[in-house]
Formats: C-alpha cells, structure tokens, sequence
C-alpha cells in the first residue's frame, strides 16, 4: 500500500510540474483577479493594487512557461 501511495504522489507531481503548472498559474492569477474585484470596497487600496499585482504576474508567468 505504501509503494502504491508514493508512486501515486511521485506521477501526480511528475505531471503537475511538467503540465499543469503553467495552467495552475493562469488559472490561479484570474481567480485573484476576479476575487479583487468583488473586494473593491472592503480592501484597502495598496492591498488591492498588491493582489492585482500578483495576479498579472502569476498570468504572465503561466503564458511564457506555456509558451517554452
């Protein structure tokens, strides 16, 4: 059971980094984007202006990794 278990973790990583992880980031970077613009009011502004920030990296991030 355990070499079942750490053969399934060993693919699952050995697939998320080699093809999801440029998905992940896209992905990710569209949720904090979209999640900021509901927070508009209630987020200070420099916070704000930060996860936008992290956002657009994370999707620029995810389309040159994509794109190599």
């Amino acid at each position: 059971m355990a070499k079942a278990i750490k053969k399934f973790f060993i693919l699952f990583f050995t697939v998320f980094f080699t093809q999801w992880l440029e998905d992940f980031f896209i992905f990710t970077g569209a949720v904090i984007i979209i999640v900021n613009t509901y927070l508009i009011t209630i987020v200070e502004g420099n916070i704000l202006a930060g996860n936008y920030l992290l956002g657009f990296v994370l999707i620029i991030t995810g389309i040159v990794i994509a794109k190599r």
